[in-house]
């Protein structure tokens, strides 16, 4: 059975608590074009969670 928060879409502040880090440091995140996210309307943007774990956790293992 898969998990409610699988298909979660975060707004930037959301994903920032999520991974207890500033909005600040989030938006600089988001200026990496692998981390994936979903811009609506111009300036609404969503980070999938999902696609956040993978992304934290290759970063994790590939960061040097």
């Amino acid at each position: 059975m898969k998990d409610k928060a699988d298909g979660a879409l975060l707004t930037v502040a959301k994903a920032a608590r999520y991974l207890n880090i500033s909005t600040d440091m989030m938006r600089e995140l988001l200026l990496d074009p692998e981390l994936p996210r979903i811009i609506f309307s111009g300036d609404r943007i969503r980070v999938p969670q999902q696609e956040l774990n993978k992304y934290i956790r290759k970063r994790g293992t590939e960061w040097y």
